[in-house]
């Protein structure tokens, strides 16, 4: 990918058939979903698309100037441009990306068929007052706010992070290895994670999204996550809901359980348009 005031998405390929679209989490990005990719691959034309945080982080260059979450999801819509697929797609997304993949959707509500979301940490859709009046969803707002496109996070940021959304001890790994490779990039992705408390948009927006909607919620995961979710389901007028076994991770731990959920929306809306396009056609 060429280093532009305009850039896209890196974006990975495999398979064969209608497309479908994800983007992973915030600090995994496109590997999160690298082994779901090839069990779908056998029916669909998967597309992973790299978020440029990650594609930063992992390349250790600097996030563009004036990174927002515009950019993310302009950088979106440039890479499909690119790949010719300006029709409406089916898109799966979780955490960061569902953040991104949700902005991209409410710009261009014409390129959806389905939106599949896994706990996109949409914190503009909670009222002000309740976001502080939650301790922990208060508690990863301001640590969100800590962060910054040109500010390298600290191990300490990141251990405070990854025990704000998993209620679990976290440690640093020892500076040697892959190990410490991983937990180096992983961490260095949280400079863009200020876009997620900075970002603002406008509830009636939600609710003029007349696509359908699938949002998928951890049935352990933190608390602010579940509520998130439960105020996205109120204003979108199209939407269902599905829980997984687990926590936020669940969507990449649980492969199986997730594509299986995937899979069966994508089929019920696919069988629904067949039926009213063909009225008298019996689907077996």
């Amino acid at each position: 990918m060429h280093q532009t005031d305009s850039p896209a998405l890196e974006s990975f390929i495999e398979g064969d058939g209608p497309v479908l679209v994800m983007l992973g989490g915030g600090t995994l990005g496109a590997a999160g979903f690298a082994p779901h990719a090839r069990v779908l691959a056998r029916n669909f034309r998967v597309i992973r698309l790299q978020t440029l945080n990650i594609e930063r982080a992992q390349k250790k260059q600097r996030l563009p100037m004036g990174y927002s979450l515009k950019t993310e999801s302009a950088a979106m819509a440039r890479s499909l441009d690119q790949l010719g697929l300006t029709m409406p797609l089916d898109i799966v997304a979780h955490s960061f990306g569902a953040l991104v993949a949700l902005d991209f959707a409410l710009d261009h509500a014409d390129r959806i068929h389905t939106l599949i979301l896994a706990e996109p940490p949409a914190f503009w859709v909670v009222p002000r007052e309740e976001l502080r009046a939650s301790s922990d969803m208060c508690t990863m707002y301001d640590l969100l706010r800590t962060f910054g496109p040109t500010i390298e996070p600290t191990d300490e940021q990141f251990v405070s992070f990854l025990g704000a959304i998993s209620n679990s001890d976290v440690r640093p790994s020892a500076p040697t290895g892959a190990e410490w490779k991983a937990w180096a990039s992983s961490r260095s992705a949280l400079r863009g994670f200020s876009v997620v408390a900075d970002h603002a948009d406008d509830v009636r927006r939600l609710k003029s999204f007349r696509r359908p909607v699938l949002i998928m919620t951890g049935f352990n995961t933190i608390s602010f996550h579940r509520r998130i979710d439960d105020i996205l389901a109120t204003h979108l007028p199209m939407v269902e809901r599905a829980e997984l076994p687990g926590d936020h991770g669940a969507p990449v731990a649980l492969q199986a359980e997730f594509i299986s959920t995937i899979k069966a929306f994508l089929m019920r809306h696919r069988e629904s348009e067949d039926s009213s396009r063909h009225p008298n056609r019996f689907i077996f």
